[in-house]
């Protein structure tokens, strides 16, 4: 599974003005429906108002391997421009991956990203 990076900066605005959001205590995910190709985008953003390069870095790792997780288990229903900030949650030291990969479940789970699971007859 290949993680696809969404690195276009009208891509990432069009996200913040026309997608859908979910708010959690760590992240914060934009997302819209992908018309124009197969696959699923991510951009992940960190501010600078939330810590020097070194702990943004780490923020965006743990970003990024929650996703990866969530995108190896389960299976998106269509492909999405998903924009995902994280917020002053990640900095705090008892937060960790698995409450951010948590998270990330709740807000994919709010948005309805997952398609339906096809029963076998």
């Amino acid at each position: 599974m290949k993680l696809y990076s969404l690195k276009k900066n009208h891509l990432f605005s069009k996200a913040y003005k026309k997608g859908k959001k979910v708010v959690t205590k760590s992240v914060c995910v934009y997302c819209m429906k992908n018309y124009r190709d197969d696959a699923s985008y991510v951009g992940i953003t960190v501010s600078t108002k939330l810590g020097g390069a070194v702990q943004r870095n780490r923020a965006k790792r743990i970003i990024r391997a929650a996703y990866r997780e969530i995108a190896a288990n389960g299976s998106f229903s269509d492909s999405y421009i998903i924009v995902i900030v994280a917020r002053s949650g990640c900095f705090d030291g008892s937060f960790g991956s698995r409450d951010v990969y948590g998270d990330l479940m709740g807000a994919f789970g709010s948005l309805k990203l997952f398609g339906k699971e096809k029963s076998e007859k």
